[in-house]
């Protein structure tokens, strides 16, 4: 069995979230943590004029892009346009629920047909990139152990050795997708059971896990974790899990030099992209911070007036000011 050890720790696709300029700023954050792109609709990715602005790697590794799609045509074509942008993996999405990507006849729609999934997987296989799955434990409200099996017996044939599993149902209609993310119940045994009948696939649990303790809880029965919202809502977290969770001595520090390293990133893309979705990943780094407001209030301005230096000044001398709270 290979080594998975490197996706001991997950951050979570996220759409509208884990762009490029987040992966930037988790990178810096953390050296070991396996990162994700946003979920791209294969279609888009083949045929999009401004993809890189989506899927750019500027040595983000290890990091697997994300895919959404069920053309078996097309997902082959994804597969090699992640290995030419130097991705460790490509992950086919059978998770998502909303109803956009249901239009589009892929996400967590796809469970219902688990051949079409194990075609799917193995389309994206080119002996060039690893493939891996994301998926559901079920659909609808009732939970189904043995659909569960029977979907991974299904998909396994197609030769994966690691599945992300968001461990709840995903409820196709009735409820938004923020709310399937907490509605359906959660149950980790599902994981751990199929984990016993395939112990050469590495299972990455995801759905639920709201602190580090947690995180380092799980980890003494499951293969990995795969963390979102946490992670969206403080990025900065991130600066403990190399010491912690891969036990790598080397501790990194929340300072001016870090500010200056993805400023030097972002100034690049000025006039490419929106300066929100430039900043966006940044801006957590008020989280818990007591008086920030002013900063913010401050931050706010200075990007509605598109001053990218002002903006780098303010949170420089934010970080000098706070460097006990944020370390």
């Amino acid at each position: 069995m290979q080594d998975n050890s490197i996706r001991l720790f997950c951050v979570a696709p996220m759409m509208g979230y884990t762009t490029p300029y987040a992966r930037k700023l988790y990178r810096i954050l953390t050296k070991k943590a396996f990162l994700f792109t946003e979920m791209i609709a294969s279609k888009s990715l083949i045929n999009s004029k401004n993809k890189d602005l989506i899927i750019e790697n500027d040595r983000h590794n290890p990091v697997a892009l994300q895919v959404g799609g069920s053309d078996l045509n097309d997902l082959k074509k994804c597969s090699n346009i992640a290995y030419s942008y130097n991705y460790d993996e490509i992950n086919l999405n059978v998770g998502c629920p909303s109803k956009a990507v249901q239009k589009g006849s892929f996400g967590a729609c796809l469970m219902k047909d688990k051949v079409l999934v194990r075609q799917c997987l193995e389309s994206l296989q080119n002996n060039k990139i690893e493939v891996s799955l994301k998926c559901r434990i079920g659909l609808g409200r009732k939970t189904n152990y043995e659909f569960f099996e029977e979907f991974i017996d299904e998909v396994s044939k197609s030769g994966i050795k690691i599945i992300y599993v968001h461990a709840r149902n995903a409820i196709l209609t009735g409820i938004s997708p923020s709310q399937n993310r907490s509605i359906p119940p959660l149950d980790y045994t599902f994981v751990s059971r199929i984990k016993l009948k395939y112990p050469n696939i590495s299972f990455i649990l995801n759905g639920g896990i709201n602190s580090l303790d947690m995180v380092y809880s799980l980890l003494k029965d499951y293969d990995g974790v795969m963390l979102g919202r946490l992670i969206q809502h403080n990025p900065f977290l991130l600066k403990q899990v190399d010491k912690n969770i891969y036990l790598d001595d080397k501790v990194i520090d929340v300072n001016e030099g870090l500010i200056e390293d993805y400023f030097e990133y972002i100034k690049t893309k000025t006039g490419l992209d929106s300066m929100f979705r430039l900043l966006s990943p940044l801006l957590q780094i008020f989280f818990g911070i007591p008086n920030s407001k002013m900063y913010k209030s401050q931050i706010h301005e200075y990007i509605q007036k598109g001053n990218l230096i002002l903006i780098e000044e303010l949170l420089k001398n934010f970080v000098k000011q706070n460097k006990i709270l944020l370390n």
